[in-house]
């Protein structure tokens, strides 16, 4: 077979996970949804402001966990995460692969079903540490295009689905000799449609391929389920994001006291997510977010897209489960002004955990060998029930 590496180019929020657990359903294929190093924040940010050293710096190590996964290439792999054509991408062909060994999917959307989609996560590209941990910064140098000086965050979110195929076009400029297949997910939802894409990247279905079309993952249970309409209203109050550093600290302390004694019943029977490598993470955002309006109606201070409901979220996770997987990737600041900043471009080991939990990693590590989902791809949901 001359394919060996499947990637893909896709904006998030439009079947990326989807697209995981299809191709893991072929013969000699290891399917990854985003595999550590992710290759996102810091050096994804400044890779797209011209600066492409710390990128760089992780290829190596990116490209030994390939290779682990892949048995040295006896095995197709497949990644699907959308950092590809934020920055590694461009790093990948020539200097570490040939370009005849690799294909790459370009998975689109409907336009306006993936902007929302953001838009109903928080997940508006450069509003706050979390979103640009993951996604492009507008005023990035390397892009391609920019959005009005009016866009509200919906347009911004649309700016960026554009951005993506934008640069999916410019890549296959910049790669010609990649095997390209381009399917929009509403496409990759009838078999015969995966059966072409599957003989177009040279992979041979199994039996399980047809148990899993047209299976919705990773809807996103965990956050309001609120109309656009509803999404781009108006704040009723200030920004909590507003307040100085001693008077945001003191605003986060109340609402986590108020949180623990009127949401007690939720915060003592939070369930992990074993698809996310067993992480309570989806229960501290659920709890949060959906007490958003009896938050901002108590204490008077706008939350919804601000830093100040990233950072309520993360401390709640330490209050549900201060050896929770995904604190490893959380970096807190110092009193005053609690502040975090997220590294997803370190494996888990258990030399890392040990240095970022200290001796709660190995209780950590006990319970994840326990339940399984030690060295699994922690980033891929389990499908929507």
């Amino acid at each position: 077979m001359s394919i060996k590496y499947i990637f893909s180019i896709n904006s998030g929020r439009c079947g990326s996970d989807y697209l995981t657990e299809l191709l893991s359903k072929a013969e000699n294929t290891v399917s990854i949804h985003e595999g550590l190093p992710i290759m996102n924040g810091s050096p994804m940010q400044k890779f797209n402001n011209g600066d492409d050293s710390e990128l760089s710096k992780l290829m190596p190590l990116k490209m030994r966990e390939i290779k682990n996964k892949s048995k040295n290439g006896r095995k197709i792999y497949c990644e699907t995460n959308h950092s590809f054509i934020k920055g590694w991408g461009y790093l990948l062909p020539d200097a570490y692969l040939s370009q005849e060994e690799i294909a790459i999917v370009i998975l689109r959307r409907e336009f306006d079903k993936t902007a929302y989609s953001l838009l109903r996560s928080h997940e508006v590209p450069g509003i706050s540490e979390w979103s640009r941990t993951w996604y492009l910064s507008p005023n990035a140098t390397r892009n391609l295009s920019k959005h009005d000086d009016n866009a509200n965050f919906y347009d911004i979110c649309k700016w960026y689905v554009q951005e993506t195929y934008l640069r999916a076009e410019e890549y296959k400029q910049m790669f010609p000799k990649i095997k390209y297949v381009e399917y929009e997910l509403e496409q990759l939802n009838k078999y015969d449609s995966v059966a072409e894409m599957f003989e177009s990247l040279e992979l041979v279905p199994t039996q399980a391929l047809k148990n899993v079309v047209g299976t919705i993952f990773n809807v996103r249970k965990e956050r309001p389920n609120l109309s656009l309409e509803e999404l781009l209203t108006a704040p009723k109050y200030i920004s909590a994001d507003n307040l100085n550093a001693y008077e945001r600290d003191a605003l986060i302390a109340k609402i986590i006291n108020y949180l623990q004694k009127t949401r007690f019943n939720e915060i003592s029977k939070a369930k992990p997510d074993y698809a996310m490598g067993g992480s309570f993470a989806t229960e501290a955002i659920k709890i949060v977010t959906y007490a958003e309006k009896e938050l901002e109606d108590k204490f008077e201070y706008s939350l919804r897209f601000t830093e100040t409901q990233g950072i309520l979220i993360w401390e709640l996770l330490r209050i549900i489960n201060n050896s929770d997987l995904l604190l490893l990737a959380c970096d807190r600041s110092l009193l005053p002004g609690i502040h975090y900043t997220y590294n997803f471009n370190n494996t888990f080991s258990m030399k890392t955990m040990i240095q970022k939990l200290g001796w709660r990693a190995i209780f950590q590590l006990i319970w994840m060998i326990t339940k399984g989902t030690w060295n699994q791809d922690y980033t891929h949901r389990k499908a929507a029930s």
